[in-house]
Protein backbone atom coordinates (compact mmCIF):
# COMPACT_ATOMS: atom_id res chain seq x y z
CA UNK A 1 0.00 0.00 0.00
CA UNK A 2 1.28 3.39 -0.82
CA UNK A 3 2.27 6.17 1.47
CA UNK A 4 -0.80 8.08 0.09
CA UNK A 5 -3.05 5.72 0.50
CA UNK A 6 -2.20 4.88 4.55
CA UNK A 7 -2.10 9.15 4.99
CA UNK A 8 -6.14 8.76 3.73
CA UNK A 9 -6.64 6.04 5.96
CA UNK A 10 -5.18 8.24 8.75
CA UNK A 11 -7.57 10.63 8.21
CA UNK A 12 -10.60 8.51 7.85
CA UNK A 13 -9.50 6.77 11.19
CA UNK A 14 -9.52 10.35 12.94
CA UNK A 15 -12.88 11.04 11.30
CA UNK A 16 -14.30 8.77 12.20
CA UNK A 17 -13.21 8.10 15.84
CA UNK A 18 -11.45 4.83 14.96
CA UNK A 19 -8.67 4.45 18.11
CA UNK A 20 -8.30 0.88 16.73
CA UNK A 21 -8.10 1.54 13.04
CA UNK A 22 -5.72 4.57 13.52
CA UNK A 23 -3.07 2.67 15.35
CA UNK A 24 -2.44 0.11 12.76
CA UNK A 25 -2.30 3.10 10.07
CA UNK A 26 0.15 4.19 12.03
CA UNK A 27 2.44 1.34 12.28
CA UNK A 28 1.88 0.84 8.24
CA UNK A 29 3.06 4.30 8.18
CA UNK A 30 5.91 4.77 10.12
CA UNK A 31 7.10 0.73 8.66
CA UNK A 32 6.57 2.67 4.88
CA UNK A 33 9.26 5.12 6.31
CA UNK A 34 6.78 7.59 7.23
CA UNK A 35 8.41 10.49 9.77
CA UNK A 36 6.73 11.18 12.84
CA UNK A 37 6.86 15.20 12.87
CA UNK A 38 5.15 15.43 8.91
CA UNK A 39 2.21 12.98 9.64
CA UNK A 40 1.26 14.65 12.89
CA UNK A 41 1.54 18.07 10.77
CA UNK A 42 -0.18 17.14 7.43
CA UNK A 43 -2.41 14.28 8.28
CA UNK A 44 -3.50 14.04 12.15
CA UNK A 45 -3.62 17.84 12.59
CA UNK A 46 -5.76 18.18 9.45
CA UNK A 47 -7.82 15.44 9.91
CA UNK A 48 -8.75 16.65 13.38
CA UNK A 49 -9.62 20.39 11.96
CA UNK A 50 -11.89 18.20 9.81
CA UNK A 51 -13.72 17.03 12.58
CA UNK A 52 -13.94 20.29 14.10
CA UNK A 53 -15.11 22.02 10.57
CA UNK A 54 -18.26 19.42 10.68
CA UNK A 55 -19.05 20.01 14.52
CA UNK A 56 -19.03 23.46 13.55
CA UNK A 57 -21.92 22.42 10.77
CA UNK A 58 -23.65 20.64 13.12
CA UNK A 59 -22.54 17.37 11.27
CA UNK A 60 -21.03 16.21 14.30
CA UNK A 61 -21.78 15.99 17.73
CA UNK A 62 -20.18 15.72 21.36
CA UNK A 63 -19.55 11.98 20.82
CA UNK A 64 -18.07 12.41 17.95
CA UNK A 65 -15.66 14.73 19.12
CA UNK A 66 -15.09 12.98 22.19
CA UNK A 67 -14.09 9.68 19.70
CA UNK A 68 -11.54 12.10 17.41
CA UNK A 69 -9.58 13.14 20.13
CA UNK A 70 -9.65 9.57 21.56
CA UNK A 71 -8.37 8.62 18.17
CA UNK A 72 -5.97 11.24 17.82
CA UNK A 73 -4.41 10.41 21.41
CA UNK A 74 -4.21 6.71 20.02
CA UNK A 75 -1.85 7.66 17.28
CA UNK A 76 0.52 10.00 19.20
CA UNK A 77 0.81 7.28 21.51
CA UNK A 78 2.33 5.21 18.80
CA UNK A 79 4.48 7.77 17.01
CA UNK A 80 5.73 8.82 21.03
CA UNK A 81 8.43 6.08 20.66
CA UNK A 82 10.30 7.11 17.41
CA UNK A 83 9.99 10.85 18.50
CA UNK A 84 11.75 9.78 21.48
CA UNK A 85 14.24 7.61 19.49
CA UNK A 86 14.58 10.67 16.60
CA UNK A 87 15.12 12.76 19.70
CA UNK A 88 12.31 14.53 18.00
CA UNK A 89 9.58 16.73 19.79
CA UNK A 90 6.29 17.40 18.74
CA UNK A 91 5.89 21.16 18.70
CA UNK A 92 3.65 22.48 21.52
CA UNK A 93 1.70 26.03 20.99
CA UNK A 94 1.61 26.40 24.37
CA UNK A 95 0.65 24.88 27.92
CA UNK A 96 -2.55 25.43 29.10
CA UNK A 97 -4.08 24.94 33.32
CA UNK A 98 -7.29 23.59 33.37
CA UNK A 99 -9.94 23.45 36.59
CA UNK A 100 -13.84 23.74 37.68
CA UNK A 101 -13.29 26.14 39.65
CA UNK A 102 -14.46 25.84 43.44
CA UNK A 103 -18.05 24.86 44.50
CA UNK A 104 -18.65 23.06 41.51
CA UNK A 105 -18.10 19.36 40.76
CA UNK A 106 -19.28 19.11 37.13
CA UNK A 107 -16.35 18.47 34.86
CA UNK A 108 -17.51 16.59 32.17
CA UNK A 109 -17.17 19.91 29.57
CA UNK A 110 -13.61 20.38 31.31
CA UNK A 111 -13.04 17.04 30.46
CA UNK A 112 -13.56 17.15 26.62
CA UNK A 113 -11.81 20.86 26.33
CA UNK A 114 -8.76 19.23 27.90
CA UNK A 115 -8.69 15.78 25.96
CA UNK A 116 -9.47 18.04 22.86
CA UNK A 117 -6.38 20.29 23.82
CA UNK A 118 -3.88 17.09 24.75
CA UNK A 119 -4.71 15.87 21.09
CA UNK A 120 -4.08 19.83 19.27
CA UNK A 121 -0.49 19.05 20.93
CA UNK A 122 -1.19 21.52 23.86
CA UNK A 123 0.91 20.79 27.16
CA UNK A 124 -2.14 20.48 30.31
CA UNK A 125 -2.17 20.52 33.48
CA UNK A 126 -6.18 19.22 34.69
CA UNK A 127 -6.60 20.12 38.29
CA UNK A 128 -10.10 18.61 38.53
CA UNK A 129 -13.06 19.99 39.79
CA UNK A 130 -13.87 22.01 42.93
CA UNK A 131 -10.73 23.79 42.24
CA UNK A 132 -10.02 27.07 45.61
CA UNK A 133 -8.56 30.30 43.57
CA UNK A 134 -4.96 30.18 45.43
CA UNK A 135 -4.36 26.23 44.42
CA UNK A 136 -4.93 27.40 40.68
CA UNK A 137 -2.58 30.47 41.30
CA UNK A 138 0.01 28.61 42.74
CA UNK A 139 -0.14 25.89 40.12
CA UNK A 140 -0.36 27.84 37.45
CA UNK A 141 3.05 29.42 38.39
CA UNK A 142 4.80 26.28 39.14
CA UNK A 143 3.39 25.10 36.18
CA UNK A 144 4.08 28.11 34.11
CA UNK A 145 1.13 28.19 32.16
CA UNK A 146 0.27 30.42 29.05
CA UNK A 147 -3.39 29.75 29.76
CA UNK A 148 -5.39 29.34 32.64
CA UNK A 149 -8.64 27.80 31.36
CA UNK A 150 -11.82 27.81 34.49
CA UNK A 151 -14.73 25.78 33.65
CA UNK A 152 -18.13 26.53 35.78
CA UNK A 153 -21.86 24.77 35.20
CA UNK A 154 -23.49 26.67 37.71
CA UNK A 155 -24.41 30.24 37.95
CA UNK A 156 -23.71 29.94 41.70
CA UNK A 157 -19.85 29.61 41.21
CA UNK A 158 -19.03 31.97 38.34
CA UNK A 159 -17.85 34.17 41.23
CA UNK A 160 -15.08 32.23 41.58
CA UNK A 161 -13.81 32.98 38.50
CA UNK A 162 -14.12 36.73 39.33
CA UNK A 163 -12.22 35.42 42.37
CA UNK A 164 -9.21 33.67 40.57
CA UNK A 165 -9.06 37.28 38.33
CA UNK A 166 -8.98 39.58 41.48
CA UNK A 167 -6.16 36.86 43.27
CA UNK A 168 -3.76 37.33 40.17
CA UNK A 169 -4.44 40.55 40.05
CA UNK A 170 -3.47 41.35 43.69
CA UNK A 171 -0.34 39.47 43.16
CA UNK A 172 0.43 41.00 39.96
CA UNK A 173 0.24 38.10 37.97
CA UNK A 174 -2.26 39.03 35.73
CA UNK A 175 -0.52 39.84 32.31
CA UNK A 176 1.58 36.99 32.53
CA UNK A 177 -1.86 34.61 31.74
CA UNK A 178 -4.49 34.57 29.28
CA UNK A 179 -7.57 33.28 31.60
CA UNK A 180 -10.37 31.70 29.71
CA UNK A 181 -13.57 30.85 30.77
CA UNK A 182 -16.46 27.90 30.32
CA UNK A 183 -18.95 25.98 31.19
CA UNK A 184 -23.05 26.52 31.52
CA UNK A 185 -23.27 29.51 33.38
CA UNK A 186 -20.50 31.24 31.23
CA UNK A 187 -21.02 34.09 28.75
CA UNK A 188 -19.11 36.37 26.54
CA UNK A 189 -20.79 39.26 28.81
CA UNK A 190 -19.37 37.69 31.86
CA UNK A 191 -16.25 36.83 30.41
CA UNK A 192 -15.87 41.05 29.81
CA UNK A 193 -16.88 41.67 32.65
CA UNK A 194 -14.64 40.12 34.96
CA UNK A 195 -11.65 40.71 32.61
CA UNK A 196 -11.32 37.27 31.24
CA UNK A 197 -11.68 36.09 27.55
CA UNK A 198 -14.33 33.47 26.75
CA UNK A 199 -13.94 30.39 25.71
CA UNK A 200 -16.74 29.65 23.46
CA UNK A 201 -20.09 27.82 23.28
CA UNK A 202 -18.51 24.06 22.75
CA UNK A 203 -14.90 22.44 23.41
CA UNK A 204 -13.87 22.96 20.05
CA UNK A 205 -14.50 26.57 19.79
CA UNK A 206 -12.32 26.58 23.02
CA UNK A 207 -9.76 25.52 21.92
CA UNK A 208 -9.44 27.65 18.73
CA UNK A 209 -9.36 30.32 21.07
CA UNK A 210 -7.06 29.57 22.89
CA UNK A 211 -4.88 28.47 19.78
CA UNK A 212 -5.75 32.39 18.49
CA UNK A 213 -4.96 33.75 21.64
CA UNK A 214 -1.04 32.14 21.79
CA UNK A 215 -0.98 33.54 17.89
CA UNK A 216 -1.65 29.84 16.49
CA UNK A 217 -4.58 29.91 14.90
Amino acid sequence: MTLQLIRKQIHEAIVAGDSQAIREAVKQALEAGEAPLPLINEVLNPALKDVGDRFDRGDYFLPELIMAAEAMQAAVDVLQPELEARKEQIQSPGRVLMATVQGDIHDIGKNIVTALLRANGFTVLDLGKDVPAAEIMSKAEEFKADIIGLSALLSTTLPYCRDTLRLLEEKGLRQKYHVFIGGGAATPDYAKRIGAEYGGAHAEAAVASMRKALGRG
